[in-house]
């Protein structure tokens, strides 16, 4: 395994915890413990661990996604981010599959609602895999046109379908789709 130049994360966390379970040791041994430990090509400065010392508490809060990564950026949008992981989390809870295509097109709603203007994203493929890596979201294949569901229209015209329903017996009523 070839020797790795940077920390994930993780990483810094574990080496936060190795400070705290040996207080007096010192930051160049801390250093020297993190290359050796994580494998590193070079020792990490007194400046550098230091920082990640600093931000302890940090990485205390991070979930599980954050923490394999090596670096943190900020979310651009974090309002937008955030409405549209809801509205994913939604659908999985309804066992609904979305497309990404479908999450994409929800996120241009979204922004249009926020009114992000010329600051909205450009929702490309890259977007998504970000997105969906940053929310831990999986991508599931679907048959059929399961995936294909718009659930405002559902939600919109529930109340007149089973309304109209109402006139029928049970027995009358039929799931029909394409085959």
């Amino acid at each position: 395994m070839k020797p790795s130049s940077s920390l994930s994360n993780d990483q810094k966390l574990k080496i936060c915890h190795h400070k705290v379970a040996n207080p007096s040791i010192k930051q160049s041994a801390l250093a020297n413990w993190a290359m050796q430990e994580f494998k590193l090509s070079k020792v990490p400065t007194q400046g550098t661990i230091s920082n990640i010392l600093a931000k302890h508490q940090q990485y205390e809060s991070m979930d599980s996604t954050e923490l394999t990564s090596k670096r943190q950026r900020a979310v651009k949008h974090p309002e937008l981010n955030n409405v549209l992981a809801n509205r994913v989390l939604q659908c999985q809870a309804r066992r609904v599959t979305l497309s990404g295509d479908l999450i994409k097109e929800k996120a241009r709603q979204f922004a249009r609602q926020l009114e992000l203007g010329e600051r909205t994203p450009e929702f490309s493929n890259g977007w998504l895999a970000k997105f969906n890596i940053r929310h831990g979201f999986k991508a599931q294949k679907s048959y059929g046109e399961s995936g294909s569901v718009d659930l405002d229209t559902i939600d919109r015209n529930m109340p007149t379908i089973k309304e109209k329903l109402q006139s029928y017996s049970l027995q009358d009523i039929y799931n029909m789709d394409e085959t």
